[in-house]
């Protein structure tokens, strides 16, 4: 027979796994909305809008901030850096292996897959 301890941690579970998927429909819904919203601020739908912020929008009482996104750039063909590259993880391998590299532990957090 199960105490009230067990029970309360397997409802806390059964709790994070209905949690977790109402997160996942969520951030789906929210991605979607988004999509369409980008549409609408390329198209100037949104201009009467803006706000003297750079991508920012006032509607009911919210400031909504456009993020046109990150930059990001490609060295692959760049033979300079990718040998710079493998040679710091080299380094680091050396560091973690002779123990002069500092170990982190992050924060704990949990992962559900039904």
């Amino acid at each position: 027979m199960k105490d009230i301890y067990h029970n309360s941690a397997e409802d806390l579970l059964r709790e994070l796994s209905h949690l977790k998927s109402q997160e996942r429909a969520l951030l789906a819904d929210i991605k979607a909305v988004q999509t369409l919203l980008t549409h609408h601020v390329d198209n100037g739908d949104l201009d009467h809008l803006k706000t003297d912020a750079p991508n920012t929008f006032h509607f009911e009482d919210t400031n909504f901030i456009y993020s046109t996104g990150r930059v990001t750039w490609n060295y692959d063909d760049c033979n300079d850096v990718v040998a710079a590259r493998e040679n710091l993880k080299e380094l680091e391998e050396t560091a973690r292996a002779i123990g002069t590299a500092a170990q982190k532990q992050g924060t704990p957090f949990w992962t559900v897959r039904a």
